[in-house]
């Protein structure tokens, strides 16, 4: 048994105890509120051992955190990793003998000194090193057979970031349409006779804007590359659409794998109506892991694009048949789109008066009241595109009486009594150059070479002028003043040659422009103010000189179709609307107040923007999608090329600062 005395002293320490605690925890609490409260802790380790502990902890926390902010500093302050892909162009691709040369260039914005590859990566997946010369100037060969398409060019800068470009994408070879030639009388029984058309299969792709195209069409659109997906009205890439914009219903025959696509129209056609053909690749079957829709190819290459333009038929061309002319005879006088007026001259008073007229050519019509326009505003003539705009131009068409019968005629670029043909559908006048006999003279002077353009044959031939010009057309000199666009322009621009006495000719070896340069040359400017545009065209320096990507022919000056508008346009100076061949650009221009320094400049940035596409080849960009500056050679050209630049960009790149200069033919800057 527990004494008194015992039991006494146990129930005195109980009570201190539980006196005691209590205290001694409420004051830890209130020296590390929100700690955790262990009974153990508290007990084991005094206050002062608490109060210490954060002296303690965070110095160790600074030694141990200082070494990883450091290297964080550290690496802030190092230049960014290069993420900049080197820049690799195909610019040329020609035949010598009987091999295929390739050449380009690739550049980089990492010093010279870094290791720049480059390969060509062959349609078996090989590779063969190229070695770019010291301005980064690259080429290889291959067979003229090879598929171009299926060839790839790649450049590895020192860190790892790789450019890979095809050498040329898929494109259209030929896209075959029926074109109406003349309608003959048949004589079978028991009638008297049936009347028949006569049609050809012309390739519009190799034409400009074609006319005469029949109502009923069986289209047949050939591809440079074999298709293996299919093709159907579900998810046809061939839009034909007319001046409104309104669809025409086409089915859809294709079989892969192959590389040919017909299409037939579901209705007929309207006569005498502009329509166009546009292949579209953003409009196909196949489906790509990033959302996109496109034609390819077996190596997923994608074709290019296009737009073509072509005109039917009209009722006055395909009503007339006639019989009792020799089979040539008839072909002419059928392909004659203003009449027959050689099998009734009644037909020249459509046009003409014999007695009394308003002008030199007995043109019962003045000048000012749209002579020509009186059919060709779409009522038995195709109707100019953009005629109805209301923006006037020296290529009016006559509507306007400020300038000369040369500038504003429809003659000064057409020849109405000229025969159709699929080489000049649209009737451009013609052009010839005969080369006499060396002893030949005239007034004591030396004849030589006689050019139309300056001389025309009846000057001294008089009445027997046709048969002097046959004799000119059978030497080969007879052509007509081209006006080439797209699929069909060469480029080529030579040297001129002289005529009699002297006089140069400016337009004979242009070629592809001449029907523009007949105008558009220094002669002219100084004659009556015409803008000289030929000596800019001739500018071996220029810039706008482009190698063709997209499977047509240019090797040389951009047609001048990629900017203009020959008979209208919704803006002045007769610049079209929309830039491009793939990615288009809008521009509007309807008062010359606004054609400003940034004007100009904006208009230059519709094709060199980094994304629109002309015959293959991609506009280079001048800044980059922050805004800054691509070409970083000076502070001032860095200003000059970023975003928010206000410098015109014939400041730099025309030797007169002329912003005509720079945009027909700009030059690159020391």
């Amino acid at each position: 048994m527990i004494s008194k005395k015992s039991f006494t002293f146990i129930v005195i320490i109980f009570f201190f105890l539980s006196t005691c605690i209590p205290s001694i925890v409420s004051a830890e609490e209130q020296i590390s509120p929100g700690e955790p409260t262990q009974v153990d802790i508290i007990v084991n380790d005094p206050p002062a051992t608490v109060e210490q502990t954060p002296s303690i902890v965070e110095p160790a926390l600074v030694e141990e955190t200082t070494p990883i902010v450091e290297p964080a500093l550290v690496e802030e302050t190092t230049p960014a990793a290069d993420t900049i892909k080197p820049t690799l162009l195909v610019k040329n691709i020609t035949l010598q003998s009987d091999r295929l040369l390739v050449t380009g260039t690739v550049s980089d914005n990492q010093p010279t000194t870094e290791p720049l590859t480059i390969n060509v990566i062959y349609p078996d997946g090989h590779k063969d090193p190229l070695v770019p010369d010291s301005g980064g100037k690259w080429s290889f060969q291959t067979s003229i057979t090879a598929k171009l398409n299926h060839y790839k060019i790649e450049a590895i800068d020192s860190s790892n970031n790789i450019k890979e470009i095809f050498v040329q994408r898929p494109y259209i070879q030929s896209i075959t349409m029926n074109v109406f030639k003349y309608r003959q009388k048949v004589y079978e029984s028991p009638e008297p006779y049936k009347e028949e058309d006569v049609t050809a299969s012309v390739n519009i792709l190799e034409k400009d804007v074609i006319t005469r195209v029949s109502i009923n069409q069986t289209i047949i659109i050939e591809l440079s590359d074999t298709l293996s997906n299919a093709i159907d009205n579900s998810n046809n890439p061939f839009i034909i659409y007319d001046k409104n914009q309104k669809e025409v219903p086409f089915d859809v025959n294709f079989t892969p794998p192959s590389n040919k696509i017909t299409l037939t129209n579901q209705v007929a056609l309207n006569p005498d109506e502009t329509y166009y053909l546009k292949f579209n690749p953003s409009l196909i079957s196949l489906d790509y892991n990033d959302g996109t829709r496109k034609l390819v190819d077996n190596l997923n290459n994608p074709f290019f694009s296009i737009t073509k333009q072509f005109t039917t038929v009209s009722n006055a061309a395909k009503n007339f048949a006639i019989n009792g002319y020799t089979v040539q005879e008839m072909t002419n006088l059928q392909q004659l789109p203003h009449g027959a007026y050689n099998n009734n001259v009644n037909n020249c008073a459509i046009c003409h008066n014999t007695h009394e007229g308003a002008n030199s050519s007995l043109e019962s019509k003045d000048i000012a009241q749209g002579y020509c326009m009186a059919c060709h505003d779409g009522t038995t003539g195709p109707k100019m595109v953009n005629f109805d705009s209301s923006i006037k131009s020296k290529h009016e068409t006559q509507k306007i009486t400020e300038h000369d019968t040369k500038s504003g005629s429809c003659t000064a670029c057409h020849n109405p009594h000229l025969t159709w043909s699929e080489d000049n559908p649209n009737l451009l006048i013609d052009h010839y150059v005969y080369e006499h006999n060396a002893e030949d003279n005239w007034e004591g002077n030396l004849v030589g070479k006689i050019d139309s353009n300056v001389q025309m044959c009846e000057a001294c031939h008089g009445r027997f002028t046709y048969s002097y010009k046959s004799l000119a057309e059978e030497s080969g000199g007879y052509n007509v003043l081209h006006y080439r666009q797209e699929n069909t322009a060469i480029g080529n621009i030579t040297e001129t040659a002289e005529v009699k006495n002297g006089v140069t000719n400016k337009v004979l070896h242009v070629d592809d422009y001449n029907l523009c340069f007949t105008c558009h040359n220094s002669e002219k400017q100084t004659k009556d103010g015409t803008k000289d545009i030929l000596t800019y065209y001739s500018n071996s320096s220029s810039q706008h000189k482009l190698t063709a990507l997209d499977g047509s022919k240019l090797n040389g000056s951009l047609p001048c179709s990629e900017c203009h508008d020959t008979h209208a346009s919704k803006n002045i100076l007769l610049l079209k609307d929309k830039l491009g061949h793939e990615n288009q650009q809008v521009f509007s221009l309807t008062k010359i107040e606004d054609w400003t320094d940034q004007k100009k400049r904006e208009y230059c940035l519709t094709c060199h923007n980094g994304k629109t596409i002309l015959f293959g080849v991609t506009g280079k960009a001048i800044f980059d999608e922050t805004g800054q500056s691509m070409i970083t050679t000076s502070d001032s050209v860095k200003a000059g090329h970023a975003k928010d630049g206000t410098q015109v960009c014939s400041e730099c790149h025309s030797q007169s600062k002329s912003f005509t200069e720079a945009v027909h033919s700009p030059i690159t800057t020391p």
